[in-house]
């Protein structure tokens, strides 16, 4: 059975093993940008999200018996809402928990009254867009970047 709860910003390092295997993903699908995300560490990712606080972050996880296998970070303000990070292990992945994951926090961003919800994907992430899609998220920008 899996259960899906809030935790906050002083607890985050419960989702630091997940975060690496989401950065581990993106180093090893991504065919021109792989260097810069076998740079990227949790603690100072993390670190980003301290300025915010209950008001303006969320952060969910999944626990299935004692593990942590999904989370969604996401952040609200000044009506602008935005999915800053959101894993599922892959082994759990195709039963609905990134669905439930993103159900809740569009809620909780729409509860905020956010007016624009938004979401970066890396362009080369095709499976991502096409779940994203699904939840009436397209491309309206494309950030090109130096390689």
């Amino acid at each position: 059975m899996n259960n899906i709860f809030d935790i906050t910003y002083d607890e985050v390092e419960a989702i630091k093993d997940l975060w690496e295997k989401n950065r581990q993903y993106h180093e090893t699908s991504s065919e021109y940008f792989k260097e810069s995300y076998r740079s990227m560490n949790f603690e100072e990712r993390i670190k980003a999200f301290a300025v915010f606080n209950e008001d303006t972050m969320k952060i969910s996880v999944v626990k299935r018996n004692d593990d942590y296998i999904g989370y969604c970070i996401t952040t609200a303000i000044d009506g602008m809402g935005e999915i800053q990070s959101l894993h599922v292990d892959e082994k759990y992945r195709g039963n609905g928990i990134g669905k439930k994951l993103v159900d809740k926090h569009i809620e909780w961003m729409n509860e905020k009254h956010c007016k624009v919800i938004g979401v970066t994907v890396s362009q080369e992430n095709e499976s991502t867009i096409r779940f994203y899609s699904k939840f009436g998220f397209f491309p309206n920008t494309l950030y090109m970047q130096r390689k």
